[in-house]
């Protein structure tokens, strides 16, 4: 079994060419081992931001370093209890890179549009003379999440033999635009057990329905 990374990342942009990250949350699993939880912040480049990508991810609320001496090179490595002490974790945002660069190499990716957060961290590691190697197919929980519900529709309208309806009536409660919340419940997956919009909370939350899919860790 490949290493397997649930991932996300709160940016100050929806466009990766203007704004940049400045939370990861990444949770690791290897074959026969506990997870392992990571958290990151690193000061970003506020010049180019989109306020409202700030507002939603609480930037100024929730970056510990937001009311530190701050500079580009400067990140800090969160305790997962939400307590840390910022003169021991402090760190270069370039040992953040290194980190996880090391952590992705070779891993399966999963997320939620795991697409944007890898075109904000590709960039974010050639910054730091860093490399994205994470294996190339991405795996998006939401694609996943509807797949699984559509499969699931077809199995049970043939147990009752209503015929090819079951698909229009599976479009009907999947179809697009997808509503995230919607499919977690579908998977009995309740969305507000988990912190969203945080790099963390968000990563734990496809981790949960990866499970759900999955049939949990392996």
């Amino acid at each position: 079994m490949t290493r397997i990374v649930f991932l996300d990342t709160e940016t100050t942009s929806l466009d990766d060419t203007r704004g940049g990250v400045w939370e990861i949350g990444a949770i690791v699993r290897d074959p026969g081992q506990a997870d392992v939880e990571h958290l990151w912040q690193i000061w970003p480049d506020l010049s180019t931001s989109d306020p409202n990508s700030l507002r939603i991810g609480r930037f100024y609320e929730r970056h510990l370093l937001a009311r530190q001496p701050a500079a580009p090179e400067y990140a800090i490595e969160v305790a997962i209890d939400g307590k840390t002490d910022l003169l021991d974790n402090q760190c270069h945002t370039g040992k953040v890179a290194r980190e996880l660069a090391h952590i992705l190499d070779g891993a399966h990716v999963v997320g939620a549009v795991p697409d944007f957060d890898y075109r904000f961290l590709r960039r974010f590691l050639a910054t730091w003379g860093q490399a994205w190697s994470a294996h190339y197919h991405l795996i998006d929980i939401e694609a996943l999440a509807v797949g699984w519900l559509h499969g699931k529709a077809a199995a049970l309208a043939e147990l009752k033999d209503s015929g090819p309806n079951w698909h229009d009536e599976a479009t009907k409660t999947y179809g697009l635009p997808w509503d995230s919340k919607a499919l977690s419940r579908a998977l009995r997956v309740d969305p507000d057990q988990f912190d969203q919009h945080t790099a963390l909370g968000d990563a734990r939350w496809a981790r949960a329905l990866y499970d759900a899919v999955m049939g949990g860790a392996a």
